[in-house]
């Protein structure tokens, strides 16, 4: 066997060895900025959702005498205040909906958030995979859930929202567990719950 032939067999090999280490390093660049992507959409969701209930829940009760909170559950929450601090009662219902209802991402676990505001019904397609909220009294004690009752309802003070949210579509595809994800928690204590004037 020559030496010319030797040369162009060992050129061929290190030519292959540096294509796949190419198309590795790519195929890893592009896993990278999928990721990226992913992580930016869903944490500005995130971020969106956290507001959004932040803004609502320090709400509870603004302006309103009596009964503010009128069903409090895990997943659900139905409550009265002046949203827009114009003398008139807004209701607000939060609750989530099933799995099945997110037909539209590969994500199989995520489910709809429903904000209901006088009986206008928004659905949100945030990317949930976990949604709870868990009462205390004024105590710091946790209040089982449901719960009912005026009286028991009036004993809520702080309220804390936690959530899970991922990514619509899978970080590699075809692969459908691994998701982009952020979690949030967050104790909210309404300055107006207790207070029966306005």
């Amino acid at each position: 066997m020559s030496s010319v032939l030797v040369d162009m067999i060992t050129a061929t090999l290190i030519f292959g060895i540096l294509a796949l280490t190419a198309a590795r390093v790519q195929a890893n660049i592009n896993l990278t900025m999928y990721e990226n992507q992913y992580n930016v959409v869903t944490q500005t969701n995130a971020v969106e959702l956290a507001r959004q209930i932040e803004s609502d829940f320090t709400k509870i009760g603004y302006h309103i005498a009596g009964q503010k909170i009128f069903v409090a559950d895990s997943t659900k929450l139905q409550f009265t205040a002046d949203l827009n601090n114009v003398k008139s009662t807004n209701t607000l219902i939060y609750s989530i909906g099933d799995p099945s209802q997110c037909a539209m991402t590969k994500n199989k676990g995520d489910f709809p958030l429903f904000r209901s505001q006088d009986a206008k019904i928004v659905t949100q397609n945030w990317g949930l995979t976990y949604f709870k909220l868990t009462y205390y009294d004024s105590t710091n004690k946790k209040i089982a859930t449901p719960i009912t009752g005026a009286t028991n309802l009036a004993r809520i003070h702080a309220i804390c929202a936690s959530f899970r949210m991922e990514s619509p579509d899978p970080v590699i595809d075809g692969k459908d567990t691994v998701w982009s994800a952020v979690t949030w928690k967050k104790t909210i204590i309404p300055r107006n719950l207790g207070d029966l004037s306005f």
